[in-house]
């Protein structure tokens, strides 16, 4: 599970999120714009009001998005802003790396999640979901080692003001 090299994606086209539960079945398909890909990181958009297709349905986020996914991180960060106004929050989600077949982003969800609040405020969310889908789904000693120790990295980068947290 860590990170696959694969093609890197042209800036202007657009990529599809496709997240999976630990188990494969769908949780999350969002679409994309690329904003740039370097082979390690990908930075994609997304605007206020797209559909988002989840586990509970159609979702329209009344945020702009820029996203974040690291190839060799536990974890992607999604810039939150209302069109027209600044920065409104940083949401983190700790997955596997993502994997990128030069349309389709994907990646499987871990549960844990962390906000940063512009005012530096860092919250850990959905530690019950965690431990729950630990024996649900069966995740494997390594999994749950690098989820937790990629939400401690991402709260220390957060604490730190490291990038993307630096660009608010």
């Amino acid at each position: 599970m860590d990170a696959r090299p694969g093609p890197c994606a042209l800036p202007g086209s657009r990529a599809l999120l496709r997240a999976t539960k630990y188990d494969g079945t769908a949780h999350w398909i969002q679409p994309f714009q690329v904003v740039s890909d370097d082979g390690n990181l990908l930075i994609a958009a997304y605007r206020a009001r797209t559909p988002i297709y989840t586990s509970r349905g159609e979702f329209r986020s009344p945020y702009d998005s820029l996203v974040y996914f690291w190839r060799d991180r536990w974890y992607n960060v999604f810039r939150l802003s209302r069109p027209g106004c600044g920065l409104a929050l940083w949401y983190c989600n700790i997955t596997t790396p993502p994997s990128f077949d030069g349309s389709q982003i994907g990646y499987i969800d871990l549960d844990l999640d962390v906000t940063v609040r512009p005012n530096g405020g860092i919250e850990l969310l959905d530690q019950d979901e965690f431990d729950a889908h630990q024996t649900k789904y069966g995740y494997p000693e390594e999994v749950i080692e690098r989820a937790e120790t990629a939400a401690r990295d991402l709260m220390a980068l957060a604490r730190q003001r490291g990038y993307p947290f630096s660009e608010g």
